[in-house]
């Protein structure tokens, strides 16, 4: 076996063979001249010896060849072959340190602050579409969209400056993903077109439905996302989730049920034309939502690009598309009381929080996931609806409302993390 690695042994006993074969006489058998032992030779003394030393010399080598045989490490088998054992033993790569902020990892820090920012933004929009002054001129939603895209674009390029901890490097970045492919460039047109749509039907939603209403109905966006990515990206939907999109039919069919307003326009059912349009506005919304969501989704997965880049091809095509609607659906009243016309502090608070929102879904959507982002959106309706009762008094929510509302969260949360563990061990194990 051992001559296989060193075959210098099998050359070794040859020669030895060869040099050193001792004669009749010297491996003391009779001769015909005499029958009586003859003493060795000098000759077969000196070749005696010479077998002596020669043997000895072999057996220090090979222990040594067997010593190093013994010490040397075995190969490593390739992945998925070889001894499994070997393989569980052997030690896995050393996981990256988990990202924090704070102190927190940017998996909790991230869904909290979309949280905030998704109940502050529906807040924050409405208390701005209140006048403060009698007679103050409205501002128009078209050009909040168009600054949104232009302050979003704005972050992006800084977020990039900030990842490449370069501005030289930074410009060559952009260069590159903006000059080598402009067909991918052309591409980010056409979720900005989405988007700037579907902006504007939030807005126009909001002017016929309150907050936490908008808030509720909106969330149908993961039946239309479900459905999109089905028909887009081939995905298959378990019963589960199938069950929970139903599920959240039915809570929004509460939510939308006819009833009475604290505030209702002279007592009058509050389900009427107002509210139709607001309904047909946020269904178009969650629909041009999720159309986006899963074209961007394909788009990153043929890309190198980072989502910062993204968000700047598509920032920059988004301002083009708000400053086009802007023009186009207010030009009138743009030339006549200006761009900027109802400006103010909650306008620009407005424009910073969506601005931030779109930031961190994408911060989101890098350190927890789509998953963990239904408790994000639970937790905000939640939210919405305590602060808009207790802060606008422009809501009062009754059975139907909670009811629809539970049953959204509920739907929210099973299509997002399936039953629980706990529920799903007790019927296997019956």
């Amino acid at each position: 076996a051992y001559t296989d690695v060193h075959p210098r042994r099998e050359w070794l006993g040859a020669a030895m063979a060869a040099q050193v074969a001792p004669s009749p006489s010297v491996l003391g058998a009779p001769t015909a001249a005499s029958e009586d032992v003859q003493e060795p030779s000098y000759e077969a003394t000196e070749a005696t010896e010479t077998t002596k030393i020669l043997e000895e010399r072999t057996e220090i080598e090979l222990s040594d060849d067997i010593q190093h045989l013994e010490e040397a490490p075995e190969c490593p088998s390739p992945a998925g072959k070889g001894d499994p054992k070997a393989a569980a033993a052997a030690p896995s790569p050393a996981k990256e340190p988990e990202a924090t902020l704070c102190g927190i990892p940017m998996k909790w820090m991230s869904l909290l602050l979309l949280t905030v920012q998704t109940s502050g933004q529906a807040l924050l929009i409405r208390w701005s579409k209140s006048q403060s002054t009698p007679g103050q001129v409205p501002y128009l939603s078209s050009t909040v969209v168009f600054f949104t895209e232009v302050l979003k674009t704005v972050c992006s390029i800084g977020l990039v400056v900030l990842e490449s901890e370069d501005v030289g490097t930074a410009v060559n970045t952009l260069v590159h993903h903006f000059t080598d492919d402009p067909f991918e460039v052309v591409k980010a047109a056409i979720p900005s077109l989405i988007y700037t749509i579907q902006n504007n039907l939030m807005f126009y939603s909001f002017d016929k439905l309150s907050a936490p209403v908008q808030q509720v109905l909106y969330q149908m966006k993961i039946l239309t996302t479900a459905g999109l990515g089905v028909l887009m990206l081939g995905k298959s939907l378990t019963a589960t989730k199938w069950g929970a999109c139903f599920m959240l039919t039915v809570g929004v069919a509460f939510v939308e049920w006819p009833r009475k307003s604290p505030q209702a326009h002279g007592g009058a059912d509050t389900f009427g034309s107002d509210q139709v349009k607001g309904f047909i506005a946020v269904l178009l919304a969650c629909f041009t939502s999720g159309f986006a969501a899963v074209f961007i989704q394909k788009m990153l997965q043929q890309t190198t690009a980072s989502i910062w880049v993204r968000n700047i091809q598509f920032g920059l095509f988004g301002s083009i598309m708000g400053l086009l609607v802007s023009f186009g659906q207010d030009g009138h009243k743009i030339l006549r009381d200006g761009f900027c016309q109802g400006y103010n502090v909650r306008v620009v608070s407005v424009i910073a929080m969506n601005a931030i929102g779109g930031l961190l879904c994408a911060v989101m959507l890098k350190y927890a996931g789509a998953t963990l982002g239904c408790f994000s959106t639970a937790i905000s309706i939640i939210l919405t609806c305590a602060c808009s009762w207790a802060l606008l008094g422009d809501f009062s929510p009754d059975g139907l409302f909670l009811l629809g509302t539970f049953l959204a969260i509920a739907a929210s949360l099973l299509f997002g993390l399936g039953f629980p563990e706990w529920l799903t061990s007790r019927f296997s194990s019956k």
